[in-house]
């Protein structure tokens, strides 16, 4: 697997709110849930035009991990995972890219209610 992954610190915040805030961004960003080779992922697209975009939400004690990474190809027959970083599928990476920096500034201004 070659995905780019980062970590953001979410101590003292309440997961549950914040979860819901970063579904959220996902849904309007026209991602949806789904059961991607045994993991819950958040897919975007079907290949047939562009890359498919994934994002995957993890918690672990107080720590958010989101995992990035798109893939060429159609449907479930789609290449390799690649990585944030490189030229090949340029925009599809600009693309997650912003995303996940819409969920680490969410993260990083949430405050509790």
């Amino acid at each position: 697997m070659s995905r780019t992954i980062i970590n953001i610190s979410i101590k003292g915040k309440e997961q549950e709110l914040l979860d819901k805030e970063i579904r959220n961004i996902l849904i309007a960003d026209d991602y949806r849930e789904i059961d991607y080779n045994r993991e819950v992922v958040w897919k975007k697209g079907t290949g047939l035009m562009t890359a498919m975009h994934y994002i995957k939400i993890e918690y672990s004690n107080d720590t958010l991990t989101v995992s990035g990474w798109v893939q060429i190809g159609l449907g479930s027959v789609g290449g390799k995972e690649s990585s944030l970083e490189g030229f090949s599928a340029k925009i599809p990476k600009k693309s997650v890219k912003n995303t996940i920096e819409k969920i680490r500034t969410v993260v990083e201004s949430f405050h509790q209610v």
